[in-house]
């Protein structure tokens, strides 16, 4: 009986256990897991980041990845961590990111290694803003994201970021863009080529 009894207290505490540990490591995946929101082309973003409607996991996400959210009515946030075929986004590789007009008063976008920091160079690069690309005649810009600096044109250095994710700001975004960010025309991110990789 007394096994039984103490065979018992041993199950409970077990199961009490994994329990916390599988809420810990769920709770800090919650937090560390980017930005969240919704699928917008491939960038996600989340409609109250910044606001007081803002839950307890996307505050978390927000202080751990220190963006320093504004109100939506002055600064509108995206991350993505894929090119447009899904695959990851990495320093070995050369990306194009090509858009058009945003819906702002000013964008950037700008480069976090995984540990949500700016990757450790000296390139003096690690974003690039509508005052960096030059629009063609039909409102289209583009900009590469490397390693190494092109010889021309709007860049930002991944070099020392490994995997890593960008973030777009928009800055003092339109009505229009605030209320349904579907109607946002976000830019697209095509893997040009990876060292060592098809």
């Amino acid at each position: 009986m007394a096994e039984t009894r103490a065979y018992a207290r041993l199950a409970i505490a077990a199961t009490i256990a994994l329990g916390l540990i599988a809420g810990l490591l769920s709770g800090w995946w919650a937090i560390t897991g980017g930005m969240g929101g919704k699928n917008y082309a491939g960038w996600y973003g989340s409609s109250v980041t910044g606001s007081a409607d803002a839950g307890p996991w996307l505050r978390a996400r927000v202080a751990v990845s220190g963006l320093l959210a504004l109100n939506k009515s002055q600064a509108i946030y995206f991350t993505r961590k894929t090119d447009d075929a899904g695959q990851a986004l990495r320093e070995g590789c050369q990306y194009k990111v090509s858009g058009g007009a945003m819906p702002g008063r000013w964008w950037s976008v700008t480069v976090y290694a995984a540990d949500n920091f700016l990757p450790r160079n000296d390139d003096d690069a690690l974003s690039f803003d509508a005052t960096e690309v030059t629009p063609a005649a039909d409102g289209r810009w583009s900009a590469l994201l490397s390693p190494a600096r092109p010889q021309a044109g709007a860049w930002a250095s991944t070099r020392n970021a490994g995997s890593f994710d960008i973030t777009l700001r928009i800055y003092q975004p339109t009505a229009a863009a605030q209320q349904d960010f579907a109607t946002i025309p976000m830019p697209e991110v095509t893997r040009l080529d990876c060292k060592g990789a098809a």
